[in-house]
């Protein structure tokens, strides 16, 4: 259950970065050490990213699993959605009470189906899923164990890779998949788990103490990445959407794949509009040539008189120029005419225009008449002129 931008991050702007991290946890009782960890851990792990990332506004959501009936007959998943208080997401791992199941194999695939579609996302934060657990999910396919209720898997037809895709097909590059094996017997499935979506990591983590110092570590990765996004979005802004990659790249000191995730990631966040432009080439790259026309010496307020352009555009690109003409006089600047015009790909092209005077000031004037490329000035000229009011 996806939220949009408006929903969940109200009052905050772009410049803060949102972050959703779910915990999706097996609860049942050989768990109960790597819980309390996670729980003795969890405000010094926010107060350490939030000093490192500034303005990063966290939530945390927790799915807690065991297993279907009648091997567990206490809960299959319990669900808390997303919330910004970190003291309540302590309360509620706090009260998470391992019991003991009964085949080995829990309901893996459950608690990833509920993370995803029971919680509240939202389109614009980074998001992270943490699976922890030290059994397999169901299924052959995910343990040769004979020990197993529901061989053929999870008997609600979920499928643990199959929910992690779907999560990622949500929401693309902006969402972040780690899984922690808290046993060897899980070693295998956990890993093919994360290895199912790109960028999933795994993480082995036999001992209860080494869970704290990973999800730090997770936490800290993600928030460099979004420190990395922050610098790309300043490019980005500053160079008006329009630059080389590559020289972006080398200039942010990323990868060139890097650079494009970020941008992906961006994108999908809301906070640019369009993928960049390359940069355009100069005129002079292009071979651009304009020959300004000629401007009669003697013009009538309000009458309008033939103005001829030339522009040789000798490239293979149809071209976008901008033609501003204005009026210079002793009472100020009026504008005559103001704008673009398409020249065809290899063309000596004419544009011929009306251009009107307005203004009520008799005597001596200067037309200014400039030709744009882009933002680039390509040509322009001052022509002196004498204006008359037409005699009424």
């Amino acid at each position: 259950m996806a939220t949009s931008k408006a929903d969940c991050w109200s009052g905050q702007g772009l410049d803060t970065s949102n972050l959703d991290v779910a915990f999706v946890i097996d609860t049942t009782g050989s768990m109960r050490d790597d819980i309390d960890a996670v729980r003795d851990s969890l405000f010094e792990i926010v107060d350490t990213i939030t000093r490192r990332t500034e303005d990063l506004a966290i939530r945390f959501g927790l799915v807690s699993y065991r297993d279907h009936p009648p091997q567990d007959k206490s809960y299959v998943t319990k669900v808390y959605d997303f919330t910004f208080d970190i003291k309540k997401i302590h309360k509620q791992i706090s009260r998470l009470k391992p019991s003991e199941g009964g085949d080995i194999p829990e309901a893996v695939a459950d608690g990833i189906y509920d993370a995803r579609t029971k919680l509240s996302w939202s389109d614009s934060s980074y998001k992270v899923l943490v699976l922890m657990g030290d059994a397999p999910p169901h299924g052959r396919e995910y343990n040769n164990l004979t020990d197993d209720y529901f061989p053929d898997g999870c008997p609600m037809g979920h499928d643990p890779k199959e929910e992690m895709q779907a999560l990622k097909g949500m929401f693309g590059s902006t969402v972040f998949v780690f899984v922690c094996g808290c046993n060897p017997l899980v070693e295998d499935s956990f890993r093919s788990i994360a290895e199912s979506v790109d960028d999933g990591r795994y993480y082995s983590l036999h001992e209860a103490d080494l869970i704290p110092r990973a999800i730090l570590q997770i936490l800290e990765d993600v928030g460099d990445l979004i420190e990395a996004d922050r610098r790309v979005l300043a490019h980005y802004e500053s160079h008006d959407g329009s630059f080389s990659l590559p020289e972006a790249a080398s200039e942010l000191d990323l990868e060139l794949r890097d650079l494009k995730t970020s941008l992906s990631r961006l994108l999908e966040l809301g906070h640019i509009p369009r993928w960049p432009r390359g940069r355009p080439l100069s005129p002079s790259q292009m071979g651009l040539i304009v020959q300004l026309g000629k401007v009669p010496d003697a013009l009538l307020a309000g009458r309008p008189f033939k103005y001829r352009l030339k522009v040789r555009n000798p490239s293979s690109a149809v071209i976008g120029i901008r033609l501003v003409v204005s009026l210079i006089t002793d009472e100020g600047v009026s504008e005559v005419t103001n704008e673009p015009h398409e020249i065809g790909p290899r063309a000596d092209q004419y544009l011929d225009l009306e251009l009107v005077p307005m203004t009520e000031v008799e005597g001596k004037a200067t037309l200014r008449v400039e030709v744009f490329y882009g933002s680039t000035s390509i040509a322009s000229g001052a022509h002196k002129v004498r204006l008359y009011l037409q005699q009424g």
